[in-house]
């Protein structure tokens, strides 16, 4: 904003993450993208493969099952895997946009532009819709995605620059999500002009 920049924000929120990490995926992430082998492998696959689940309901149980997908969730070691498993999904955010941040399931796009022409803006959001495609793609590939009705569109800017621009919407999966006036994100409320008075 003091350079007269205009930015957007795109929050998107996976839908249950942490419940459909592939096994066999992460263990080959560890392995050959980041070099994990021997014990450390073992100890990890250990972690991860023949876990079974069943329900209790008042003393009576399921039949075991087996569990092929997820990390366990609570433990120190579930975010670090995630985050792991993901880390493909940065490189595909860079070719497109210069800025992200990914907090476990929460990822945030943003990009900002001098709204001085109309052009810069449409080419920003062009952008900003490419990356969002292909993020939808690699993670339909990988047995994620993110709930398009959660995702939440944030243009930031001081009035002035703010009425330069005429964006209606973020194309998501063929959904059309409408610019909110603010947003919470990770605990912490932003409004359109950063005024920090939302809470």
């Amino acid at each position: 904003m003091d350079r007269q920049e205009v930015c957007f924000l795109v929050l998107l929120d996976l839908s249950s993450a942490f419940d459909t990490i592939d096994h066999k995926t992460i263990i080959d992430v560890l392995e050959y993208q980041f070099g994990v082998t021997d014990r450390a492998l073992e100890w990890i696959k250990s972690y991860l493969l023949n876990r079974k689940q069943r329900v209790d309901l008042d003393n009576n149980f399921s039949e075991d099952c087996d569990v092929k997908y997820g990390v366990p969730q609570g433990s120190c070691l579930g975010p670090i895997l995630f985050l792991l498993y993901v880390s493909q999904l940065y490189d595909i955010i860079d070719r497109h946009l210069p800025s992200s941040h990914g907090y476990a399931d929460d990822t945030q796009l943003y990009v900002s532009f001098r709204p001085d022409c109309e052009d810069n803006s449409e080419s920003t959001l062009a952008a900003l819709e490419d990356c969002i495609s292909d993020v939808r793609t690699w993670l339909l590939s990988h047995k994620l995605m993110f709930k398009d009705s959660k995702t939440e569109f944030l243009v930031i800017g001081t009035p002035q620059q703010l009425l330069k621009i005429n964006i209606e919407s973020v194309n998501v999966g063929g959904v059309q999500i409408k610019p909110v006036d603010s947003v919470r994100n990770l605990g912490s409320w932003f409004d359109k002009h950063m005024s920090m008075s939302v809470h």
